[in-house]
């Protein structure tokens, strides 16, 4: 069945159109939940110079708001943002959030810090304070604390200046890899230090999918770098949709951009709506 623009792809997959929607219908007429996994930049919202102006657009605010008032959905937005920021840009009340790439989880019923997260705090802020110091003189690169990690931005930079970038962060970064204190995550335009622990956003789905129980089916979407450890945790449980026009991934479908999304989450709604109403 067509549907979106999906196409199948994946590292063992052979790339063909469509998309398993009669699956979507088979799960929901066993009577199983979906667990609903979306990253926010890149997938739920554009990504733009300024993250503050990453604001969800009404539109996708109310269709997840209407999808987490079913009783057959539940949406968790899985971000690289801190907790309190991607739930303020999000604005969506009643869903879960997981944030810093899941090593904060804040939902209905579900509140989490790994302990490697609080841990972290002083060896991420002894890196921020040398990072700062380290692109001064970067024009466009600046620094987020996000809390639980640490990011530089360098999307404004002058791509003449981006080796500098990254010769910095490697320099600032080195010392604490080598000691297993953090860790390096290169996203889209950003370099990140998060805390050195077996964990990600794969791991979180997981985590959260394990608490919600058996009934419920994953759906994951995301765009980024960071989403690949999802796509390959959940490839054989659910479906993973790569959001833009991947080179290689482990998820096993894709749709073009983030309004792509919109559509997609939309087919979802009236899917659950029509089996309420059978």
């Amino acid at each position: 069945m067509q549907g979106c623009g999906l196409k199948k792809t994946g590292d063992i997959m052979a790339a063909s159109r469509g998309f398993d929607w009669k699956r979507l219908y088979s799960v929901i007429e066993s009577g199983r939940k979906i667990a609903l996994f979306l990253d926010y930049d890149g997938t739920l919202v554009p990504i733009r110079n300024n993250p503050d102006a990453c604001i969800l657009p009404g539109r996708t605010r109310e269709l997840l708001s209407r999808l987490s008032a079913s009783d057959k959905c539940y949406p968790v937005i899985l971000s690289g943002r801190s907790l309190q920021n991607v739930k303020k840009l999000a604005g969506v009340h009643g869903i879960c959030y997981g944030g810093n790439h899941g090593f904060e989880i804040s939902g209905p019923g579900i509140r989490y810090t790994h302990e490697a997260a609080l841990n972290a705090r002083p060896a991420l802020l002894e890196a921020k304070r040398l990072l700062k110091k380290g692109i001064r003189g970067i024009e466009g690169a600046f620094i987020e604390d996000k809390k639980f990690s640490i990011s530089l931005h360098y999307r404004s930079v002058d791509e003449k200046a981006v080796p500098a970038v990254f010769k910095c962060f490697d320099a600032v970064a080195a010392p604490f890899v080598n000691k297993k204190k953090l860790t390096r995550i290169k996203g889209k335009m950003v370099l990140e230090l998060v805390p050195n622990a077996k964990w990600s956003k794969g791991y979180a789905a997981l985590w959260m999918l394990e608490r919600l129980g058996s009934d419920f089916f994953p759906i994951y979407i995301g765009d980024d770098t960071t989403d690949e450890t999802a796509f390959k945790a959940l490839r054989h449980k659910g479906t993973t949709v790569k959001v833009g026009r991947p080179k290689k991934t482990h998820a096993r479908y894709h749709i073009e951009d983030h309004s792509d999304v919109k559509t997609l989450l939309d087919k979802i709604l009236n899917i659950l709506i029509t089996s309420t109403r059978l």
